[in-house]
């Protein structure tokens, strides 16, 4: 059988052509870290990759999502920490305004105050989120959740609506609270309904009459107690985020590591192999120069 020049030209370049191949894999991932560099370096291994990193991705979105969760719940408990407050000391004055040696001017001084703290217990409650929502308008974010007329009379514009935020594979955490329930509806002892505002609002109003009247110390505590029962939900919701954080955390430290032992590269063994492929493709290159020189042309 006769191997012609051009055939055996040709072996001897895919000879050093697939040796030049090798070495570039192995230089590839030596620069990268990486023994998986493209899915046909390890079909298999690849795969694998892929799902770890999806889960990764899908973990870490579920963090993201946590961390604007913990924000407005934070929010929602530092608002409602300062409505009870605001309220302690109306309660405080109320105590002082029912003070017979008060005079009509003593208590609209009083009244004065009250009403100050009316305002600043409604700007709190239109409080808005880092993201420019109002934060107790439930759905209607971009919505001014509460209004008054001047006259004694309070609106809610918002509605019922709480948003549910994924935080892990299964579990699933409520953002806040619609104001309606929070500041419009708090019981009176009687089966009804009295707003905070409201509350605010009348011992004002009586205090100004110079006609105090006890019953709004009663009030107040029902807002008080309302508002803290709230504030204890937040709270309780911040603690559930914090629980699920550490747990995605923990999950996203597992899946690194099973990821980093699939398609990360042991240095050692590459640069070993990396000199034994240099002396493979070095052999391959001196084996195709010997085979060009015997050429018949070469002993005419």
């Amino acid at each position: 059988m006769r191997i012609g020049t051009l055939q055996l030209f040709r072996q001897g370049m895919s000879s050093i052509l697939e040796q030049q191949s090798k070495l570039f894999d192995i230089q590839q991932q030596l620069s990268t870290g990486k023994r998986i560099v493209k899915p046909s370096d390890d079909p298999s291994g690849a795969a694998q990759v892929m799902g770890l990193s999806e889960s990764m991705r899908t973990t870490g979105q579920y963090q993201d999502n946590i961390r604007g969760l913990r924000s407005r719940l934070e929010l929602e408990d530092s608002v409602l920490a300062s409505s009870v407050n605001a309220l302690q000391r109306a309660r405080e004055l109320a105590v002082q305004g029912l003070n017979d040696t008060n005079a009509p001017e003593d208590r609209a001084a009083i009244a004065q105050e009250v009403r100050q703290i009316m305002d600043e217990v409604l700007r709190l409650s239109n409080q808005k989120d880092t993201n420019g929502d109002y934060l107790f308008a439930g759905s209607k974010g971009q919505t001014v959740p509460f209004s008054h007329d001047g006259g004694g009379t309070f609106a809610y514009a918002g509605d019922q609506g709480q948003r549910s935020i994924q935080v892990g594979p299964t579990r699933r955490i409520v953002d806040g609270d619609p104001g309606l329930n929070v500041f419009m509806k708090v019981p009176d002892g009687a089966g009804g309904y009295q707003s905070v505002f409201g509350s605010l609002y009348k011992l004002a109003t009586d205090l100004e009459a110079d006609a105090p009247d006890s019953a709004s110390l009663d009030q107040l505590d029902n807002a008080i107690e309302h508002l803290l029962t709230f504030q204890s939900a937040a709270g309780a919701r911040l603690n559930a985020v914090d629980s699920q954080s550490a747990i995605n955390e923990a999950f996203l430290v597992q899946l690194t590591q099973a990821r980093s032992d699939i398609e990360d590269l042991d240095y050692a063994k590459a640069a070993s192999l990396l000199s034994q492929q240099s002396i493979t493709l070095q052999a391959a290159q001196q084996a195709f120069v010997r085979v060009q020189n015997l050429n018949l042309l070469n002993f005419l």
